[in-house]
């Protein structure tokens, strides 16, 4: 089982996807650490509105469920050595990607992160990347979720993460031919 840690980018993606952000953790596999810094940064995910379903609300994100359930970890920059990566990265990116690739790299986890500056430090640095896409495909792999179905799960995200992979990133034909459906 490999180790990942998460930024808030694919923390709010994957916990747009679905109401059961704890089953969609277990299924990709893998142990998932998020910094104290991306738990602080993931604040909220838009989903409909109970009454009105033209209009959305902001849900908290509430970790405490998944981490309760030992699918999540918290971690934190504790060395000096990981304090010193940290704070390299952070003249470029935020706390929490920053913190994401300082303990990464010092503890060899990969590292999953959408953000295109973190991914090219990242890259620089030896971290492996992963992607939301190649999450969610774990996930559909892992569930047996069919195209159309899966389609619904890539809208949500779209929807309500407002997010899509840019052209030519990686799994994004897999992503764009199941949001047609």
């Amino acid at each position: 089982m490999a180790d990942e840690i998460v930024d808030a980018c694919c923390i709010i993606n994957l916990y747009s996807a679905t109401d059961d952000f704890c089953s969609l953790v277990r299924a990709i596999g893998g142990r998932l650490h998020v910094p104290e810094a991306v738990a602080r940064e993931s604040l909220y995910v838009c989903r409909p509105d109970e009454e009105d379903e033209q209009k959305t609300v902001k849900e908290e994100i509430d970790l405490t469920p998944a981490v309760d359930a030992g699918l999540v970890q918290l971690c934190d920059v504790q060395t000096a050595q990981e304090n010193a990566v940290f704070l390299r990265f952070a003249v470029d990116l935020d706390d929490g990607e920053a913190a994401c690739l300082a303990i990464a790299q010092a503890q060899g986890w990969a590292v999953a992160t959408d953000d295109r500056k973190a991914q090219r430090l990242a890259a620089e640095s030896g971290i492996a990347v992963v992607t939301t896409p190649e999450l969610m495909k774990r996930w559909a792999d892992a569930e047996s979720i069919g195209d159309a179905e899966m389609g619904k799960v890539l809208q949500r995200i779209r929807s309500f993460a407002r997010f899509v992979p840019r052209r030519g990133s990686v799994l994004y034909e897999w992503w764009m031919e199941r949001l047609a459906r």
